[in-house]
This record gives structure tokens, sequence and C-alpha cells, in this order.
């Protein structure tokens, strides 16, 4: 690996860290521009609902942001951040827990997600950019915002069975919000995380 110094080290860990953290707070903010300026021209984003470009993940969460009912919330709460540096290349992976409010056929709900965000950075003409953006998966949770407000009928009328069981109400959630059902998912133990890990490592390395 190429040698830095600690303050090299301690410098870039903080710019790396201080990006990533921009990003989600321009995304729960609808901030898009500030947003777009967070990633590099060429990178690209993998999540639940989307896999393209950065710029196209900008335009579409705006679309997506832009449909949520007025009262919706969301906030992305990151945490554990690990940085793993090799010269103008880092590795930033960080827990990640989604808590939203949606209004869903007149009903209230709060959900959460586990996951974890690896965010791949490169330092091109003096900045810390994300190049690449994956995450990994865990689990999910839908419930009434005021408890015993939702009927047990709402919820044994839903179908999930399209969605892997781990994430189905995150997955129901989007589907309902954008329209879109889940693809390149990468679920946390597949054999998927282990590529992904191993591509993470190989382009660090």
């Amino acid at each position: 690996m190429t040698t830095l110094t600690r303050e090299q080290i301690a410098t870039a860990k903080f710019e790396i860290l201080e990006n990533s953290i921009t990003s989600l707070c321009h995304r729960d903010n609808g901030d898009w521009a500030g947003l777009g300026k967070c990633f590099h021209a060429d990178s690209r984003i993998t999540t639940s609902w989307f896999d393209g470009t950065a710029a196209e993940f900008v335009a579409q969460s705006d679309a997506m942001m832009s449909g949520h009912h007025p009262t919706d919330t969301q906030r992305h709460m990151m945490s554990n951040p690990r940085i793993t540096l090799n010269g103008k290349r880092a590795a930033c992976e960080y827990y990640v827990i989604l808590h939203q409010g949606r209004t869903l056929d007149g009903y209230e709900f709060d959900f959460q997600t586990w996951s974890v965000t690896i965010d791949l950075h490169e330092l091109r003409d003096g900045a810390w950019r994300i190049c690449t953006r994956k995450m990994i998966y865990e689990k999910s949770r839908m419930d009434p915002h005021v408890p015993g407000s939702v009927p047990q009928s709402y919820y044994d009328s839903l179908d999930l069975s399209p969605f892997p069981p781990a994430i189905r109400f995150h997955c129901y959630r989007n589907l309902r919000s954008s329209g879109q059902m889940p693809k390149n998912l990468i679920m946390k133990g597949s054999p998927e995380e282990a590529a992904a890990r191993r591509e993470v490592a190989a382009w660090v390395a």
C-alpha cells in the first residue's frame, strides 16, 4: 500500500467520511444538486430499487420523493464507519438504519430498514468523491404509527410473496412509492455479498 503520514491518513478519512455523511443528509433533505456533488460523474449506485448512474439516481430520487404524501418523513441514520485507505482509493463502510414515515391507503406507518453501505471513494482533482455505492440489506419492519390503528385485515391482505422475506416490508414500501420492483439485491450473508466484498477488496488494492 502507498505510505501516508498519520496527518494525511486522518485528513483523508475525515474528508471521505464527511462526504458519505453529507450524501445521506442531502438525500433526506431533498438537496438534489448537493447530492450529485458527492459523486464522481461516472459513478454507479446499486440499491434495493435502483441500479445505474449517480445522475440517474438523483433524478429518480427527486421524482420518487415528489410523489410522497405531504406528511411522509425520512432519515438515514449512519453509524460504525470503517474506512480502508490506499493512496487515492478508499472504501467507506457503515451501518444505516433508514427510518421512514409513510401514509398508505389512509393509514400511517413507521418503516425501518437495516443495511450496510459501502462507498468506494476516489481522490480526483483534490476531492474525495464516491465512484461506486453498494448496499447490503439485512432486515426491515413495518409498524403502525399509532399502535392498534391499523386492522389486522390490512396486513393479511398484503401480498409480500414477490419480495425477499428479510426485507419484504422495505420492498413493499418502495413498490408503493416508486413503482419499482427490487433488482440486483445484495442480501446479508448471501453469495452476492461475498462477491461484492471481493470486488471492493480488489478495487481498493
